[in-house]
């Protein structure tokens, strides 16, 4: 097999492409996905980071929290400095006691809520925002060593605090501000706390604002599949036309080598032995060369035919469908004398379409030369029967023959086509070809099928709608 003309290998790397191409688009779209989480509320976080500020200017988390840390943090710092130094089991206990009643007046006696509603108003902000208000860290000075000691977190104890706010989900990109405050007296020390602000649906809000991003992407990525698909189909096509050319040029040259064969053989012994032949044989020769040059002159027809039948126009008459068609057959019969049986089931009342005679004729005259060459049976015999349904006159052409697999229904009309059971029947794979053509000049459709007794069955539509020629 050549590596370059497999379908597998071209279906690998288009699969392939597709599939990094569409990795790199997805990576793509996770970063600015990322992008626009991170930067999604930009301007509420600044309106919101300096109303914020403006509150609490003299105060701490809220107004009101100077008083808080002043009567439930401040007073217990030395106790809790001297403790540290001299009883650490004692130190332990004091600090989450402190530390827990601390919390609880913070969450009780917070004013966030009032603060956050005057924020979103005044701003003119999204009233469905939410905040979340947490105490990070807690650390004490030390003056012994002049360290700093972590109060708070420590152990297993939860970490961040919440202190007020119903947001559900604080991320460090919803986080509005993280501020760091050094206070005390008696007793030195520093805390962290963070304000986080974002909508309920923040998600589905950051989807909805990438949804250029994930239309543009989906768009490319179909493109691509739709190119892609183009780019396969086109070279299967030009592949599986490649090959027809070739076994088409293969089967020509035997078919027609055999012929000619023939007529030289005959030509080389009338030539050579003519006075020892009778007249008996000399006309057995000569019947010989002519049916083979009948056949020579087929072959010549069809491929000419083909050929010109692309720049042919059809010169359509007003006729009588159901008395030409009677007429062609008479015809096509004379010619095949008792070789094949010909049937027709005419119309019941006449109708009359625009045709062409003369590609009319060819496609008749095609059908019945296929009746007759892919059979096998004692008496060949092909039926032509109308039907009319509504505005659509239908001739269905139905032969005894050894039938067309389903698998190559729909590609005998292909040029140079010939199926597997063609076999050793000569013939270039041009005349179904040419039928289909003419047809299509015609403005009809065929179509072919299997009949109930194993041969083919062709159908012919006409379209009854009135159209000038």
């Amino acid at each position: 097999m050549v590596v370059r003309n497999s379908p597998l290998l071209y279906k690998w790397v288009l699969v392939c492409s597709f599939l990094m191409l569409s990795v790199l688009i997805g990576v793509l779209v996770f970063n600015t996905y990322r992008y626009k989480d991170k930067n999604f509320q930009n301007y509420q976080k600044q309106a919101i980071e300096k109303a914020y500020g403006h509150y609490i200017m003299n105060d701490k988390l809220f107004p009101g929290g100077n008083g808080i840390f002043g009567t439930q943090l401040e007073p217990y710092l030395p106790e809790l400095v001297r403790l540290h130094e001299q009883d650490k089991v004692a130190f332990g206990a004091k600090r989450d006691t402190v530390l827990s009643s601390f919390w609880q007046e913070l969450r009780n006696g917070n004013s966030m809520d009032t603060v956050f509603s005057q924020i979103v108003a005044q701003e003119g902000l999204d009233s469905s925002l939410q905040y979340s208000l947490q105490f990070d860290r807690l650390e004490l000075l030390l003056p012994a060593d002049g360290q700093w000691f972590v109060l708070y977190p420590s152990g297993e104890a939860e970490w961040p605090v919440p202190i007020a706010g119903n947001l559900a989900a604080p991320t460090e990109n919803n986080r509005v501000l993280k501020l760091s405050v050094n206070a005390g007296h008696e007793a030195v020390y520093r805390f962290s706390y963070s304000l986080y602000v974002d909508y309920p649906n923040r998600f589905a809000r950051v989807l909805q604002d990438m949804l250029p991003v994930f239309s543009f992407s989906i768009a490319c990525i179909l493109l691509l599949v739709f190119i892609n698909y183009l780019t396969y189909r086109n070279w299967v096509d030009q592949r599986k036309e490649a090959q027809l050319k070739t076994e088409f040029l293969n089967h020509i040259r035997h078919e027609f080598n055999t012929p000619i064969t023939t007529i030289l053989i005959c030509a080389n012994s009338l030539k050579e032995q003519h006075s020892q032949l009778q007249a008996a044989d000399v006309s057995s020769m000569g019947q010989i060369v002519e049916r083979q040059a009948e056949r020579l002159k087929l072959y010549f027809k069809q491929i000419l035919d083909s050929v010109t039948i692309q720049e042919q126009q059809a010169q359509l008459e007003l006729v009588g469908i159901s008395g030409l068609t009677e007429e062609l057959l008479q015809d096509i019969s004379l010619r095949y004398a008792d070789q094949i049986a010909i049937r027709i089931d005419p119309l019941s009342a006449e109708r009359h379409v625009w045709v062409d005679p003369s590609l009319y004729f060819s496609i008749l005259d095609n059908l019945v030369s296929n009746a007759l060459k892919f059979n096998h049976r004692h008496l060949p015999a092909v039926d032509f029967q109308w039907n009319q349904e509504g505005n659509r006159l239908q001739l269905l052409v139905e032969d005894n023959g050894i039938g067309i697999e389903e698998k190559d229904q729909k590609l005998v009309f292909d040029q140079f086509y010939r199926s597997n059971q063609a076999g050793k029947t000569s013939g270039l794979g041009l005349g179904l070809y040419y039928v289909k053509t003419c047809v299509s000049r015609m403005d009809w459709d065929i179509a072919v099928g299997s009949s109930k007794s194993g041969g083919t069955i062709f159908t012919i539509t006409i379209n009854l709608e009135e159209r000038s020629s």
